[in-house]
């Protein structure tokens, strides 16, 4: 009874936290240098259609960072109208994605009580909440170093070969995301 309750106010305080994220990420303008320079880079990635070469400017490329948040971005901005909300949020599935992974491998190793707290730990820090609803590279290079490291630890604990794919393709999108510090980091 008393972890049934655990749960249910856990689950309660997780669906606040993401009302919550969601809220600010509406009403909050870019409020970064930035996160304003990589929603541009997004918005004129969407109205040239050139999807190769990012550009900070008309005609200026921006050789700065890899294209996968910008492409994730001008997409959600292509679906969603041109608005912060549609900027930052491939962020937010981004980090909705890392709990969904962490908290399918704490689960499996240590019992769904301890997931549970786990992701609230994760969910409730500050800059990981911060983080989930910006439109920056870090949601992307985060997802992809935590699929990278939960995909490997499937791969060796199982045996899975499916998983030991997902470690690669990780790696590969880690580098679309950040560049080889993805590829160092797991």
């Amino acid at each position: 009874q008393l972890q049934q309750s655990f749960f249910t106010h856990a689950m309660s305080a997780l669906c606040f936290l993401l009302v919550c994220r969601i809220i600010s990420m509406w009403f909050i303008p870019l409020n970064d240098v930035s996160e304003a320079r990589y929603a541009e880079i997004a918005r004129k990635m969407l109205e040239t259609g050139n999807w190769v070469t990012l550009q900070h400017d008309y005609g200026v490329p921006f050789w700065a960072k890899p294209p996968l948040s910008t492409w994730l971005s001008a997409y959600s901005m292509k679906l969603f109208g041109l608005n912060e909300f549609a900027a930052r949020f491939p962020g937010l599935l981004l980090s909705i994605a890392v709990i969904w992974l962490i908290n399918g491998l704490v689960r499996k190793h240590s019992g769904s009580l301890v997931a549970m707290v786990t992701s609230l730990v994760l969910a409730g820090n500050l800059y990981f909440f911060l983080d989930a609803g910006t439109v920056m590279t870090d949601p992307s290079l985060v997802f992809c170093v935590t699929l990278a490291m939960v995909a490997f630890w499937y791969a060796l604990m199982d045996g899975s070969k499916l998983w030991s794919y997902v470690f690669f393709i990780a790696l590969g999108l880690g580098l679309l995301a950040k560049g080889p510090v993805a590829v160092i980091l797991p």
